[in-house]
């Protein structure tokens, strides 16, 4: 801790992430505990779900309107239609909670956090100590 600033990290060997868990709203978890979800600052929204896990956590019971999903293309020209529902986001070390939207697409194996919900928190990407870390203070 340093002039009141107290710094929570995740080690970060080749890619830099924080340690999160997902909820739907009737507040089931996706695991016990957290998992280390990898930052992509390419990757405008707040998070980005697996299909597997956005169907695993029923988040079609809280789906936005399909008029309201955006749609992407891939650099191959591949339209993308975006699912998005509401869930909640817990950090475990801090005990922070956010309600965000959740985006997947049918056939997505990623899952990753996003410059919208990076503008709720500070975060230093630490190459040097090889870590991600959120402070508060």
């Amino acid at each position: 801790m340093a002039n009141g600033v107290h710094l929570i990290c995740w080690e970060a060997s080749d890619r830099f992430g924080i340690g999160i868990q997902i909820k739907n709203l009737a507040g089931i978890a996706h695991k016990e505990g957290e998992e280390i979800v990898q930052i992509d600052s390419g990757y405008s929204e707040e998070i980005l779900l697996p299909y597997s896990l956005y169907e695993s956590l029923d988040l079609n019971r809280w789906r936005l309107p399909s008029s309201l999903s955006p749609h992407g293309t891939t650099v191959t020209g591949q339209i993308i239609h975006f699912m998005e529902s509401y869930a909640d986001v817990q950090i475990p070390k801090t005990g922070e909670h956010y309600r965000v939207i959740a985006q997947t697409f049918s056939g997505n194996t990623r899952f990753l956090i996003g410059r919208g919900f990076l503008r709720r928190i500070r975060v230093l990407l630490d190459g040097v100590e090889a870590r991600t870390c959120i402070w508060q203070g």
